[in-house]
């Protein structure tokens, strides 16, 4: 499993007239917890931050970020289908790319990685890392969140009866992410139960967020 092949899956979603919704990849949005999620990030977030979203979707966390006008916010979204529903702010800077392509002269207090990483590969992940590393400033934070492995990794590859369509997906075993982060060199590294229990419908995987500060 690639980033190319879960890529095409998103951008099937693209073309099929979606709404706001549709990133959510459950039936009416049912896996949205972006309440949760904007909460959780402004608990990092001080006067002026400067936010950098990978993956921004149409913006269900972004917009509501965004409503506190004393921070900036940079999202990255690859199809414009999903982010043209992200509100015109001007604390908000709406780039259309992907996310392996998008490069910047800015540095950012926080750069959140919200339900993607799971579509990179082992591999892929390191390289995301390594590279968005360098665009965060000292003190500031990766925030990673998205279903994770419990006891090993669970890889997905193939038709789904749910999607009725082929999804990918690779739920690294928790351990090995926070390993990942280690030896890119982050130091304060925090693994955060984020979401009531029933959120999590399967036994093999689990949502956490990692919190890992740049020291």
């Amino acid at each position: 499993m690639n980033n190319d092949e879960a890529l095409g899956f998103f951008s099937n979603l693209a073309t099929s007239k979606p709404d706001e919704k549709t990133c959510k990849i459950t039936k009416n949005g049912a896996s949205d917890f972006t309440d949760i999620d904007a909460k959780f990030i402004a608990k990092y977030l001080k006067s002026g931050s400067c936010i950098l979203d990978l993956g921004s979707g149409s913006g269900l966390t972004v917009n509501k970020l965004s409503k506190n006008s004393d921070i900036n916010i940079v999202a990255v979204e690859a199809f414009k289908e999903f982010s043209h529903y992200i509100k015109e702010k001007e604390n908000v800077e709406v780039v259309n790319a992907d996310i392996r392509n998008f490069i910047t002269d800015k540095k950012f207090d926080l750069i959140s990685f919200f339900g993607i990483m799971h579509y990179f590969n082992e591999e892929e992940a390191n390289g995301i890392y390594n590279k968005y590393v360098k665009y965060l400033k000292p003190n500031g934070y990766f925030i990673v969140k998205n279903q994770f492995g419990v006891k090993e990794d669970v890889v997905v590859s193939g038709f789904s009866q749910e999607q009725q369509t082929n999804y990918y997906s690779e739920y690294r075993f928790i351990n090995k992410e926070v390993q990942i982060l280690k030896n890119i060199g982050f130091k304060n590294i925090e693994i955060v139960d984020i979401y009531p229990p029933e959120c999590n419908r399967w036994d093999n995987t689990h949502f956490y967020a990692i919190v890992a500060q740049k020291i």
